[in-house]
């Protein structure tokens, strides 16, 4: 039998529901406390966002409501810590924009009683980024009105990415493709790009034909052009009226009624993609690139000495890029450090042929402060030229497939790194005769400023005594043995991780440990004696996800953590270990964790084949 609401709560649903605005926010703010904590639950996002700050006033939290709609959006995704109310509202209101603009079914759970429209307004003042791709039709509604939603996007979207696809674009949809990209980039606070696309031509004109004074396409000049649809035949100039385009150049819209408007497509008048000077308005910090096919970055590299602007610059390509555009990317490079307002920091290439022309790069711009690559290629080359002197690399990091690097070059520009404070080093192979242990005494030796290291991938099962080196010269802030095979030659497992704990225990400044995919296993208690006394550490983050870890292993060590309390709360990472083989006592030990621990947990189904293949690797 259905139960019957009370009182109480049928004036809950009905101010949720339909009452809301003619209730008023003060009538609810003055509400008695416990009163407001019940109707919490039953508010929208645009409610919530309307009361949240009356709430803090009245020191009344909405962290759990804000949360509720947070793990809708990543239950099958890691989600991320949040120490503070407006950190986790900004994060929900930027999931919930992308899901409006880009799912075309909406669950009703979240949405049921939100007004789109003011939606819209409230979330865009928390969008900081957002994504064109290559149906465009969810925003054609931030065009219409005035002042227009994309008024308010401008002012507020720092990083915008554009992903494109082989199918080809209808022209209305073109057309708003181009003046949406040049609204943000030229009249917004864009500084962030990443472009992703098939088309040469796109890139090119974005890159290099945009500029502030446009003027529409001649009859000749088509979408073919940019290979993005076609236009031919159609009479521009008997459906285009001139408007002014504020704080720019005049555009010209199709008349098209209020609620739709369609610019045609814009070149400059006299930009080159050869041109050497820079853009006045140029203010790109950050530039990713992403093709397809190599030859498409010979353009980009051509233009790339005007952006003066340009802290960090990222290419990336589905094969692997000819040697040749390597050299051209060095002259480039050389020829932006000769220019007195160069501000290129940070450069990350994939796919590199190999590691030799690494050299090329870090000769033709020395002021490079962070480097990631990705190797492709097992192919050897002999190094023509050495790198000589001091380099001023911070951060690098190192990435390959299955085949063999160089060494030698490999140690010896790590041993001109002195200024390093992070490396990575991800699936490498060295040639038969080579040992990791060189690169580990190699760090010992020559990186001690070491803050922050990962190595992921790498047979490190015969390199304790080596680990335990770095950690006694080099000051960890961060340390990361992802996939390492820590305990497979160990005699005495246990015994082997005692000796890491011990070493990781005497290093005070040590806050992130990841000891993920190692199989722990039933081993993993001993971790528990990081925070035994009278020197616990401070580690404030520790995973152990993958590790085949089953319940009465973790029971264990909850256990053990009992005994050896944290200093402060521990988030912990248990993720994607079989906690399903005996779910009550593995939810037993998660609840004797809670006290010290923020977890991060997922339901993995171990019975998975190639989950549990994964997990025994």
């Amino acid at each position: 039998m259905e139960k019957w609401p009370t009182l109480k709560d049928a004036c809950f649903r009905a101010i949720h529901e339909q009452h809301f605005r003619a209730v008023g926010t003060a009538a609810i703010l003055n509400l008695p406390a416990d009163l407001i904590k019940e109707l919490l639950p039953l508010l929208n996002v645009c409610q919530l966002d309307e009361l949240q700050p009356g709430l803090e006033l009245k020191g009344i939290s909405t962290f759990s409501s804000w949360m509720k709609f947070y793990q809708h959006f990543q239950s099958r995704r890691e989600q991320k810590i949040f120490l503070a109310e407006q950190d986790l509202r900004v994060e929900v209101m930027r999931l919930m924009f992308a899901e409006l603009l880009c799912t075309s079914t909406l669950d009703m759970d979240v949405w049921k009683n939100v007004s789109f429209p003011t939606f819209v307004s409230t979330a865009i003042k928390s969008v900081n980024h957002v994504t064109f791709s290559s149906d465009m039709r969810p925003y054609v509604d931030l065009t219409s009105g005035e002042p227009t939603l994309l008024h308010s996007l401008e002012k507020t979207v720092e990083k915008l990415r554009v992903v494109l696809k082989d199918e080809l674009m209808s022209r209305d949809m073109s057309q708003l493709l181009f003046f949406m990209i040049h609204r943000l980039l030229d009249h917004g606070a864009v500084k962030h790009l990443s472009l992703s696309s098939p088309f040469v031509n796109f890139l090119t004109w974005l890159l290099g034909y945009r500029g502030h004074r446009y003027r529409p396409l001649t009859e000749w000049q088509n979408n073919e052009t940019l290979g993005l649809g076609t236009t031919k035949g159609f009479p521009y100039d008997e459906y285009l009226e001139e408007l002014d385009d504020e704080d720019g150049p005049s555009i010209k819209l199709r008349r098209m009624g209020a609620s739709y408007c369609e610019p045609p497509r814009y070149h400059c008048k006299d930009c080159y993609p050869s041109r050497m000077t820079p853009y006045p308005d140029s203010k790109i910090e950050s530039l990713e690139l992403t093709v397809r096919f190599p030859e498409q970055l010979a353009d980009i590299i051509k233009i790339l000495p005007t952006f003066d602007s340009l802290t960090s610059l990222t290419l990336r390509s589905w094969s692997r890029i000819p040697i040749s555009h390597i050299h051209d990317l060095a002259k480039a490079l050389q020829s932006l450090a000769s220019r007195p307002h160069r501000s290129l920091r940070r450069l990350a290439v994939c796919l590199l042929p190999c590691m030799s022309l690494l050299g090329v790069l870090l000769k033709a711009y020395r002021e490079l402060k962070e480097l990631d690559v990705e190797f492709e290629t097992a192919r050897f080359r002999r190094i023509c030229e050495e790198i000589e002197g001091e380099l001023p690399l911070e951060r690098l990091s190192f990435q390959s497939d299955e085949g063999r690097l160089e060494h030698a070059f490999l140690l010896n520009t790590l041993t001109l790194c002195p200024r390093l404070v992070s490396l990575h080093v991800s699936s490498i192979r060295l040639f038969t005769g080579c040992h990791l242990k060189e690169l580990l005494n190699t760090l010992a030796e020559s990186n001690v400023c070491l803050t922050s290291l990962s190595l992921a991938d790498l047979n490190l099962s015969d390199c304790l005594e080596e680990i335990v080196k770095v950690l006694r010269v080099c000051k960890l802030e961060e340390l990361e043995l992802h996939a390492c095979r820590l305990l497979e030659c160990a005699v005495d497992k246990a015994e082997s991780l005692r000796q890491l704990v011990d070493a990781l225990k005497a290093l005070p400044s040590l806050r992130k440990l990841t000891l993920s995919l190692n199989r722990l296993a039933k081993h993993v208690h001993v971790l528990a004696g990081l925070f035994s006394r009278p020197a616990p550490s401070s580690l404030e983050y520790l995973n152990v996800r993958a590790n085949f870890i089953q319940p009465a292993d973790l029971q264990v060590f909850a256990e053990a953590l009992r005994s050896h309390p944290p200093l402060s709360k521990l988030t912990l990472d248990v993720t994607d270990n079989p906690g399903d083989r005996d779910a009550d006592t593995w939810n037993a030990a998660l609840n004797k964790l809670r006290p010290f621990c923020h977890l991060r947990t997922n339901w993995w189904n171990s019975r998975n084949a190639m989950a549990d293949h994964v997990s025994n690797m």
